[in-house]
Formats: structure tokens, sequence, C-alpha cells
């Protein structure tokens, strides 16, 4: 599904971290420095945003990467796929591929007003990928952070960004999103790991009473 990332859109800027699986993590030194200036707290988009939920799905099938992103740019992560059609008679009730994951991303680095880029400073899993294990019917197996493989440069995109100006990548992750037609102001924020191609859409949390 995943389309050649447009020359034009590449930006030599931060190059980051590992995936280390089974609950151990891996922290990469900075082999670059980011072109863009760090900015004071206040004026850092996440703070400002507060907590952020991200999701990165086809909004079709059974699978949906659930990424909950922090002011301080730690989060945490839910991976699942769902095959109801591969049973067996340990499974009857199908299989599930899963990973819970966490890690954390460097201070955003500014662009401009809405496009902001952050390197990935270490990504850990819960599981061990490969694992198998059953439980009322369906064989869970553990698998890869999807839409994280790969990460290491991520680009943040704020609301009001043009989407003329976005990665044709990531609108093709985000047009499930969309009402209708791709509006030209993207209307919520974006997540966009360069190197694996995939595309979150995030709402800030709303805070209770």
């Amino acid at each position: 599904m995943k389309k050649l990332l447009s020359a034009a859109l590449a930006l030599a800027l931060l190059l980051g971290a590992g995936c280390a699986p089974g609950g151990t993590s891996v922290s990469m030194p900075d082999e670059a420095e980011s072109s863009e200036q760090t900015v004071e707290e206040q004026d850092n988009p996440l703070t400002q945003a507060g907590t952020l939920n991200f999701v990165y799905s086809s909004g079709a099938g059974g699978w949906s990467t659930q990424l909950s992103l922090q002011p301080d740019g730690s989060f945490t992560g839910h991976y699942e796929d769902t095959d109801l059609g591969d049973m067996g008679e340990e499974n009857p009730n199908g299989t599930a591929y899963i990973c819970d994951f966490s890690g954390s991303f460097s201070q955003p680095g500014k662009v401009d007003d809405h496009f902001w880029t952050m390197q990935l400073e270490y990504l850990s899993t819960q599981q061990e990928p490969g694992e198998v294990t059953y439980k009322e019917g369906i064989k869970y197996v553990s698998a890869e952070p999807n839409g994280l493989e790969q990460a290491r440069e991520v680009w943040l995109y704020l609301p009001g960004a043009e989407t003329k100006d976005l990665p044709e990548e990531f609108l093709s992750w985000a047009t499930s999103a969309f009402s209708g037609e791709v509006p030209e102001q993207l209307p919520f924020y974006g997540l966009y790991s360069v190197s694996d191609q995939s595309g979150f859409v995030g709402f800030p949390v709303e805070e209770s009473d």
C-alpha cells in the first residue's frame, strides 16, 4: 500500500533510534543535529496540545496502531490485527497479532508554524516478537509496532497545515479520517514516520471535569 516518498519532500533532518523487543530499550546516540532550532517550552506544540491520541489504520480491515503521545514526548501504544479466518483446534476464534510498546520522541524542531520534526529517541516492545500464547480460543502472536518499525525521523503536523504541502503517503493513510474530499487545511494533528511512510491521525484528549 505504501508508495515512494516524494523526493521534493524529503528533508535531511534527524537520524535516530532502533526498537528492542522483549521489554528492553535501546537509546541511539545522535548521529546528526537538526538544522532547525529547538524551541522554548511555551512554544512547544506538544506542551500546548496536551495528551494526543493517534491512530494509524487504513480505515478498513481489522488492524490499527493506537499511540498516546504525552507533552514531554513520551508515548505508549498498542497494535492489533485480527484474522478470524486463521483458526485451528487450539484457536477456534481466530488469530490476533499484537504489540504493546512505549518510547520517546525528542523535543520538536520547527520547520514552519504547522510543520515540526522529531527524532525517535528510543522504542521498546513489551513482548518478544514471535511469541505465541492462547487465551479464550484465540491465538495471540506478538508482533512489531506497525507503523514505527523503521521509525527514525518523524514529522508532526498541526491542525491548519496546508494539505497540498503534505506527503502523498501521509494523506493516503489519513483519507479515512476526512469527511468527503480532502480539505485545504488539515483538521487534526498528523504524525508521519518518514522511513515507514506511515500516517497517524491525532486528536487532543479531552480533560474531564
